[in-house]
């Protein structure tokens, strides 16, 4: 049976304007998973994330991350198209056609889905994974 999920990417931080007075802004990216939502599909592609994160080898910037939680769904699921990789960058000519319409575990979307059982939240700022079941 199908378990869905949404993860959560959140950021926050703070500058000064103009006139000196400090802004606080913080955003957030959502993700949805369509299956294997429950921690035990889950958790091994997110702590993958964590640690990468954690050991500074992605940055916590959530535009710059978020495109290695797609790309861990992508080898997760194995939709990477092929491709010549004999040199630095492939040819473009060389890349396959995609072998599924999903990219892959991870999908972005826009708000929370009604149907999800587990809900992730990654604070980038704290390196924090938590997660429950709603």
């Amino acid at each position: 049976m199908s378990t869905r999920a949404n993860i959560i990417l959140k950021e926050s931080y703070s500058y000064k304007d103009a006139e000196g007075k400090i802004i606080n802004k913080s955003n957030e990216l959502i993700f949805y998973r369509h299956s294997d939502g429950y921690p035990e599909g889950t958790l091994p592609t997110l702590n993958k994330f964590m640690d990468w994160l954690k050991s500074g080898k992605i940055r916590n910037d959530l535009m710059q991350c978020s495109g290695w939680l797609i790309l861990l769904g992508a080898m997760e699921y194995n939709t990477i198209p092929k491709y010549d990789n004999t040199t630095d960058y492939p040819d473009i000519d060389t890349i396959s056609d995609p072998k599924d319409w999903k990219a892959g575990a991870y999908e972005q979307t826009t708000g929370i889905h009604g149907d999800i059982e587990w809900l992730y939240t990654i604070d980038l700022n704290k390196k924090e994974l938590t997660y429950k079941e709603v």
